[in-house]
């Protein structure tokens, strides 16, 4: 739980239930809610009712689904993600075939997480993401890093739901500036990440990013790579 007191608690509960929920395919059973939360099944269950009351769950006979009233509400989102993926599609497409690893378009989730909504692999062949949409830290990504740097309103509100380091607030200056950021195994020891901020109308809504391992991707690579594709990409990633 942030250390943020106007976040509500019920809500943050509510949400990762729901979250759950479609992390096990649409459906789960109430115990396994409780035990993946780590929430008492008597809040669980509270939770779970409210959120039937109010149509985005439902009851098929002993597992909780989600409702059809998330449709309606996902919908613009969804037009959205579609918008976004065929601005950046090129600009993804054209960052793969320079580096030669894997790459992705990712959107900001809040101030915890980014959300990967395309990814290639080496060949420019569609990688397959998760059903629950690959969530990585903010703080700790290339792709989260270059988002915050390039975004003051994303990056107040994580320094209001918990401080932020200045060696972290230091980094962010330094990548703003230089408009690219650097992951050295900060997720796992021989993974490397480059990633560069994507515009839409001149603000930064996304970012590409590429990963492969250390030996392959050393510092001066990634450098070279980044002003290479701010160069020869600069009319793809300011659309």
């Amino acid at each position: 739980m942030s250390a943020n007191h106007r976040q509500i608690q019920s809500l943050e509960r509510a949400m990762h239930l729901l979250e759950l929920i479609r992390a096990e395919g649409g459906r789960a059973r109430l115990n396994d809610l409780a035990e993946r939360s780590g929430l008492g099944k008597s809040t669980v269950h509270g939770l779970l009712d409210t959120l039937m009351s109010l149509g985005y769950v439902a009851r098929e006979q002993r597992h909780y689904v989600l409702g059809l009233r998330l449709r309606q509400l996902a919908q613009p989102v969804h037009d959205t993600e579609q918008r976004l993926r065929q601005a950046f599609s090129p600009a993804l497409r054209a960052f793969t075939e320079l580096c030669g690893e894997s790459c992705f378009l990712a959107v900001p989730g809040g101030t915890r997480a980014y959300l990967t909504l395309a990814a290639l692999d080496g060949r420019g062949q569609p990688l397959q993401l998760p059903g629950d949409i690959r969530r990585d830290g903010l703080a700790t990504s290339a792709i989260g890093k270059v988002l915050l740097a390039h975004d003051p309103h994303l990056a107040r509100q994580m320094a209001r739901s918990r401080p932020m380091p200045q060696v972290l607030e230091q980094e962010l200056q330094q990548i703003g500036n230089q408009g690219f950021a650097l992951d050295l195994g900060a997720s796992r020891p021989d993974l490397h990440c480059v990633a560069l901020p994507l515009r839409l109308r001149g603000q930064v809504v996304a970012a590409l990013g590429a990963g492969g391992p250390a030996e392959r991707l050393p510092p001066p690579v990634m450098r070279r790579l980044a002003g290479q594709a701010m160069r020869s990409l600069f009319d793809l990633v300011k659309c």
